[in-house]
């Protein structure tokens, strides 16, 4: 909810899960102090009311004012500091009411691990209970209910560790209703749904006091409009639409730059203005992709032209990049719809949706499918000069040629949003013996036509990331970093006043756990490339991980190992294996043989860390501290990751054998003393 309603959190993803591992971590290794659940009702209430007000809400245009990062319907400089500064006061208020909310879970999961007889059995429990609650998050977005049933399911659960006294059951229920009817209320819209990526809301499309269709809002701000612009409409209307213009609205404009369209692949359909737009053009055969299932169904429900019903239409929700691998045929025309994301992929790391659909490889996959004189076609929202020079740079190399660039303008958005549109194909020259035959299109390419050349770094699969200008941690990244850095640093005392109690932080546990959480935002990246950045994708790698977790604790249990060197050579052995063997080899096979085999090969070292985890965790006095001490890793993971943004993503699995290596050195240092008393 908090990524949908304060947009911020959208491209900060991390943020949010960063603040959950801390407060868990936290309550962990404060096991042994008294919390109280209802401190986790008090905290989501203070979250549901931050999210609804409007300082909060203004976060997104606080912080994203910025020139190296992109962020969607924002400035791209502030006038000063300032702006920035309250946005970064505020991002932190509820950066720390998550993490307070997650204290008295973790105290609670710590002093439970703590009491157990059988401590492999109870944390199995505690990753089965994970693994239930992955799919119970996935039926949830199946259906698109809404946040209050995500409360509601919630609250029950956490009633369950409510001390029964009638004080706390009156409070604990007043604060849980309140905060029911606080995420239910939604301002008026024609229609809201929560789809398995983002919030979809409903409003009229209206224009010169006709309604044209409706508005699809995404995150509480303008995505698409579904609009109609079949031929019968706009000669209704000859007042307000310009006839002249029509032959070149963005969705049909493609089609001109080919003698003869039978076959069509759009990627990034969204409400069906691309599919409505080949249908007028007369394409025989349109494949249609598009991620979300939730703007698919506003599409097929409200778009006023019905294109989803047409029978020549196909429609595929998957990732572009998905089907790329999986169709065999070959198309006419393919053309990028106005696919720029406003939401990150999953929770696990920091590529959007869109971010491998924009690489170079991605571009040489769409060749692939192309007939001998095929065109392609990319209309794209470029809110900065290096993205237009980035997709432009891309199109140049894999297509061996300059694309044309158009700026696509339509008074008061009659014929649609507008855009940069590229043009190019295999045959670039009989592309613009076309262009100069048709004195029409040829007067408006040259009149739209944009003039720009690539000086700038092109985007690949291990480094994608299209909104951002060079290889860098975002200036918002880093603002946020450093403010996190202080306030580590301030706690720094009362972690060492808590030391005398419960321990210091156990760094065997620390770095094995900061090892996990690296290697499992790799693993989600590289899971899209194979299947695509679906959210189903991301279920099945988070589950894999869980049961090989599982897995290793039976192992652990039936086998009763004593040495974890052997582990720790087959866990970095594993590790690098997924640094030198290329990815790509998996491609060759398809189904459930492909599934299987990648999601064995890309979460091996899971399992070896695994087996080395419950060995230490099981043999260790004090669940708490090391849970705790884990946890509190896992979050340093999740800092970690920001450098794929210098480095690139494939670089950071050196980075998580150099962390697995650490744990090795301070698993070490904990059996010095030990080897010396027994000396003594």
């Amino acid at each position: 909810m908090q990524r949908t309603e304060i947009r911020i959190f959208a491209y900060m993803t991390n943020l949010v899960l960063l603040a959950c591992f801390l407060g868990v971590g936290s309550g962990c290794y404060l096991a042994r102090r008294q919390g109280h659940p209802l401190i986790t009702v008090a905290m989501l209430l203070l979250i549901a009311l931050s999210v609804k007000a409007e300082p909060f809400r203004s976060i997104t245009g606080l912080l994203s004012g910025f020139s190296d990062s992109v962020i969607w319907y924002q400035s791209l400089r502030p006038s000063n500091l300032v702006p920035a500064l309250q946005g970064l006061a505020l991002t932190l208020f509820l950066f720390l009411l998550i993490l307070a909310a997650f204290i008295p879970l973790g105290q609670i999961m710590g002093r439970l691990l703590n009491e157990h007889p059988r401590t492999i059995e109870g944390y199995s429990v505690n990753v089965g209970a994970s693994l239930i609650g992955i799919w119970v998050f996935n039926i949830i977005a199946m259906y698109y209910l809404s946040p209050w049933i995500w409360f509601l399911i919630a609250l029950i659960l956490l009633f369950c560790f409510i001390p029964p006294t009638p004080r706390d059951w009156i409070w604990g229920g007043l604060t849980a209703l309140s905060i029911l009817l606080i995420v239910g209320f939604n301002p008026s819209r024609l229609l809201t749904i929560w789809s398995p990526y983002q919030k979809l809301d409903v409003q009229p499309n209206i224009y010169q006091g006709i309604q044209n269709g409706v508005v699809v809002n995404v995150n509480n701000v303008g995505y698409m409009s579904l609009m109609n612009l079949s031929e019968d409409f706009i000669k209704r209307y000859p007042d307000r639409y310009d006839p002249s213009a029509r032959a070149f609205n963005q969705y049909e404009l493609p089609y001109a730059f080919k003698t003869k369209v039978d076959s069509v692949l759009i990627v990034g359909s969204g409400g069906g203005n691309d599919a409505a737009g080949a249908l007028r053009a007369g394409v025989r055969t349109i494949d249609a992709v598009e991620i979300d299932p939730g703007i698919y169904r506003l599409g097929l429900a409200l778009h006023p032209e019905r294109p989803y019903e047409n029978p020549r239409v196909r429609i595929s929700i998957d990732d572009a990049r998905a089907f790329f691998k999986k169709t065999a045929r070959q198309y006419d025309l393919i053309a990028f719809g106005l696919l720029d994301s406003h939401t990150l992929s999953s929770g696990y790391n920091n590529t959007r949706l869109d971010h491998y659909v924009y690489t170079e490889e991605s571009f040489r996959e769409a060749r692939s499918r192309l007939k001998p004189d095929g065109v392609i076609s990319v209309s794209f929202a470029t809110q900065t000069q290096w993205i237009r020079e980035r997709l432009y740079g891309l199109l140049e190399k894999v297509f061996g040629g300059v694309p044309y660039v158009m700026a696509i303008r339509s008074p008061g958005n009659a014929y649609g949003w507008g855009g940069i549109m590229f043009i190019t194909g295999n045959d670039i020259a009989a592309i613009r013996q076309i262009v100069a035959s048709k004195p029409e299109l040829l007067a408006f390419v040259q009149k739209n036509q944009v003039s720009v050349s690539a000086h700038t770094r092109l985007t690949t699969d291990d480094w994608p990331y299209i909104y951002l200008e060079k290889p860098a941690i975002p200036r918002m990244f880093l603002l946020m970093l450093g403010a996190l850095l202080i306030l580590l640093v301030a706690a720094q005392r009362f972690v060492r006043s808590e030391e005398k109690e419960h321990g210091s932080i156990n760094w065997h546990f620390f770095f094995l756990g900061a090892a996990f959480l690296l290697l499992e935002f790799q693993n989600v990246s590289k899971s899209s490339l194979l299947f695509g950045s679906t959210w189903m994708v991301n279920a099945h790698i988070i589950s894999a991980i869980l049961v090989l977790i599982l897995l290793a604790n039976l192992f652990v249990s039936v086998v009763r190992p004593v040495k974890r060197l052997p582990y720790y050579l087959l866990l970095l052995g594993a590790v690098m294996s997924l640094y030198l063997v290329p990815l790509e080899i998996f491609n060759a096979y398809s189904g459930w043989t492909k599934t299987i085999g990648a999601l064995f090969f890309l979460n091996l070292p899971i399992f070896f860390a695994g087996i080395i985890f419950i060995q230490s965790f099981a043999g260790h006095p004090d669940k708490d501290t090391a849970l705790g001490s884990n946890l509190l890793g896992a979050a340093l993971g999740g800092l970690l990751e920001t450098l794929s943004f210098v480095v690139g993503i494939k670089a950071l699995i050196l980075a998580v054998a150099l962390l697995y290596l650490l744990s090795a050195f301070f698993l070490l240092q904990q059996k010095k003393p030990l080897r010396n008393k027994a000396a003594a």
